[in-house]
């Protein structure tokens, strides 16, 4: 079973991916994973570092300034062994002179081996691009009224209203401009989805069950 699940920042959608990898005992992929097989396949940390927040370096160096800090540079594979999933696409991918764009090719296909695995929730990533039309696998994307998200992320993290809508503007534009450039598709287009949640309306344990649901219909398990 495979689920891609796209979320707005402040939607809740991080804390229902990890409620239903959890109830359908799915390995939780998020950026960190997909960055570990990248840089065993030879995708340079520097470009990794680049597309870290959806591909957009100076949307990023904003939202990292509104928390308070900046991500410290990658640029060696991290002591926690990556997932064996890219040796052999190790020789595609010298470790100089690759583009930007390559280094989001080289993460396209540490997803789509990571789907080959058949048990996991992968977290945003433009995986719902990647995998669109393959059987069996359940796109989800989570939303919320702006105004929510705004409260909840500056509850969270302690910031100021101006902070916390500072960065879940930002954070939009960066998830919607990766997918353009990258994907060439709109983030927020619903047709990329099976099933869209607002959780401002509903209950985060709705959602999940919803989620498992549709999950398991969808992969044939129902």
């Amino acid at each position: 079973m495979i689920i891609t699940l796209s979320r707005q920042l402040g939607s809740g959608g991080d804390d229902i991916a990890a409620r239903v990898a959890a109830a359908l005992g799915l390995t939780l992929v998020d950026r960190e994973y997909v960055q570990r097989a990248a840089l065993a396949a030879g995708v340079p940390g520097n470009l990794l570092q680049k597309l870290m927040y959806e591909g957009h370096s100076s949307l990023a160096a904003e939202i990292m300034d509104s928390l308070g800090g900046r991500p410290n540079e990658i640029t060696t594979v991290p002591k926690q062994a990556p997932p064996p999933l890219l040796g052999i696409y190790a020789p595609m991918l010298p470790p100089t002179a690759v583009s930007q764009e390559e280094a989001a090719g080289a993460v396209g296909l540490v997803i789509k081996d990571i789907a080959s695995q058949d048990s996991a929730l992968i977290l945003g990533q433009g995986a719902q691009v990647l995998l669109r039309g393959y059987v069996g696998v359940c796109h989800v994307q989570v939303v919320a009224p702006p105004e929510l998200r705004i409260k909840r992320l500056a509850e969270r993290e302690g910031l100021s209203a101006i902070a916390a809508r500072r960065q879940v503007l930002n954070n939009d534009r960066a998830r919607s401009d990766y997918l353009v450039r990258f994907h060439n598709e709109r983030w927020l287009d619903p047709l990329l989805y099976h099933l869209v949640i607002n959780t401002g309306s509903i209950p985060l344990d709705a959602a999940v069950s919803l989620i498992v649901h549709a999950a398991q219909v969808i992969g044939g398990r129902v």
